[in-house]
């Protein structure tokens, strides 16, 4: 993991910039508010939480939330974009350094992908949420992220190809500089969720392309909603 926070610091800069533009990060953005509008007096660990746009969201909202990254670099960024809100570093495909029942919301968003062991990512959620508790994370959608665009003549991507699905493996994004990306199913990934005692209260497939140039009835990002009973 230590090889992957220390891509994850040289692609900081330039992934915020482009999380700040990106229509994609936009949509997420605002899926994300229409979901959560009110967490006052709720304890949240935005875990992964990058450079603290959602930190700073929950805490406008009534939160009381803890901003958690393993990147040096994109805590740096979140304390100077947000100084408001609190951060802690810490490699989070670790133990988690907080007490059995703490949190009302354990918030994921775009982070699963990019961690070997997603198994001790769940098992630490599950054991730091209070009873009835919220685990709530989001990726992008493992059945058409890394399938290739087809294009009609008027330059429209009307389907993807896709190669493999079902086995796991990983592969290098080079979006923001060099990152490391891991494919798994979506059996894999509710599975992993079942097998620690979550139960599933929802799932989403927003719409997130323009289908003036592409088919917007392709998911590109997967959202997930679990409760600790």
């Amino acid at each position: 993991m230590k090889k992957i926070l220390e891509q994850w610091d040289e692609a900081a800069q330039k992934y915020v910039l482009d999380q700040e533009r990106s229509e994609y990060a936009k949509s997420n953005k605002l899926f994300v508010k229409k979901r959560f509008r009110d967490l006052t007096g709720k304890k949240v660990l935005d875990l992964g939480c990058g450079y603290g746009y959602y930190t700073n969201y929950f805490t406008s909202i009534g939160a009381n939330v803890l901003g958690v990254d393993g990147s040096e670099k994109m805590i740096e960024i979140a304390r100077g974009k947000y100084p408001h809100c609190i951060y802690a570093l810490h490699d989070i495909s670790e133990k988690l350094p907080f007490e059995e029942g703490t949190f009302d919301l354990v918030f994921c968003n775009q982070v699963l992908m990019d961690i070997e062991n997603i198994e001790i990512v769940f098992s630490e959620c599950k054991r730091i949420l209070k009873e009835n508790g919220i685990f709530y994370y989001s990726i992008v959608h493992p059945a058409f992220y890394d399938g290739q665009w087809l294009v009609d003549e008027k330059g429209f991507k009307y389907a993807k190809s896709i190669r493999t699905y079902l086995k796991p493996y990983s592969f290098e994004n080079n979006f923001w500089g060099t990152t490391k990306h891991y494919h798994r199913s979506l059996s894999y990934y509710l599975n992993v969720a079942s097998d620690h005692g979550f139960v599933l209260r929802h799932v989403d497939e927003p719409c997130s392309y323009s289908k003036e140039t592409v088919n917007d009835d392709l998911p590109l990002f997967f959202f997930a909603e679990y409760q600790k009973i």
